[in-house]
């Protein structure tokens, strides 16, 4: 090769440029659509994440107030057994005073029984009184009770009797102790009051 000889250019094919730029914008609108789907992928990825944080919040909302109905539904529990308790104490009472009340009627049943029983003996008592009236040591208590102490003296005279069967009286009044003779031995008119 001489120095005045221009270089030889190396065979090489050179494409269309027409058909390298077509095919060129074809993969350029190709990659803008993917770069706009890529894009709405990315904003729909985002609302996504947006999303996903959103229900975690949830989720962890709804695990505090989970946790919160665990206690309250523990508490309930031992309210319940608690209620459940003191209503079996309140059973068992109601179970004593029904009991009572058995108790009671029986013990209402028995009282009119006594009261009737007191009524009927009221009755013979006054009969008796009646007849026991005229019964010198019946008068003798009756004086006694009416004033209180008395000389043996004075009962034989309140009785219509000597001084020997009052004394006589008094002193099976005294064994039967409704009546209380003082100073017997030492004293001929002794004192005598109802015994208390």
């Amino acid at each position: 090769m001489s120095e005045d000889e221009p270089p030889k250019t190396p065979d090489v094919e050179i494409e269309e440029p027409e058909t390298n730029i077509v095919d060129l914008k074809k993969e350029l609108e190709s990659a803008k659509k993917n770069l706009v789907e890529m894009d709405s992928l990315n904003d729909k990825i985002m609302k996504l994440e947006t999303d996903v944080a959103n229900r975690d919040e949830k989720i962890g909302k709804f695990e505090e107030e989970l946790t919160e109905l665990r206690s309250t539904d523990s508490k309930n529990k031992e309210a319940i057994k608690d209620l459940e308790h003191r209503l079996s104490q309140r059973e068992l009472e109601i179970t004593r005073l029904e009991g009572s009340v058995e108790d009671l009627s029986i013990a209402k049943k028995k009282i009119e029984d006594l009261q009737k029983e007191y009524k009927k003996l009221e009755e013979e008592m006054r009969a008796f009184q009646k007849i026991a009236e005229n019964e010198p040591r019946f008068v003798i208590l009756k004086d006694l009770t009416e004033f209180g102490e008395m000389r043996l003296n004075q009962v034989s005279m309140k009785a219509g009797v000597s001084p020997a069967q009052a004394k006589k009286w008094l002193e099976e009044l005294e064994r039967a102790g409704l009546v209380e003779i003082h100073g017997e031995g030492r004293d001929s008119n002794p004192l005598v009051s109802k015994k208390k």
